[in-house]
């Protein structure tokens, strides 16, 4: 994320890149270790996943693209849309089906 941001300010920071991927690697370590428990929509919170990565770029300053803010956004809504209408829906098993069809053309 550092090296395609437009602008950072983690770089003038001794130890500030360090300190970035740091704090990443334990969001996705964080992540990992829950989706032992079934990667359903009541069980894994994108949104809070999402929010922490954010904060970490702000802390760092890491600036993020437009499109990856919008993305973002869009994922929220579809994270809390989905788990009001079921939150016991298991992602994986979910999309499983779907990405073999689209790897298999």
């Amino acid at each position: 994320m550092v090296e395609r941001a437009k602008r950072e300010r983690c770089s003038a920071v001794d130890g500030g890149i360090e300190a970035f991927s740091a704090g990443i690697g334990e969001l996705v370590s964080e992540f990992h270790d829950s989706r032992k428990s079934g990667l359903t929509l009541g069980a894994v919170r994108i949104g809070s996943l999402l929010k922490r990565v954010l904060d970490l770029c702000r802390i760092h300053g890491v600036e993020i693209d437009p499109s990856m803010a919008n993305i973002v956004v869009s994922t929220l809504v579809l994270e809390g849309l989905g788990r009001s209408l079921e939150p016991n829906l298991n992602l994986i098993e979910f999309a499983l089906p779907l990405l073999i069809g689209k790897l298999s053309k």
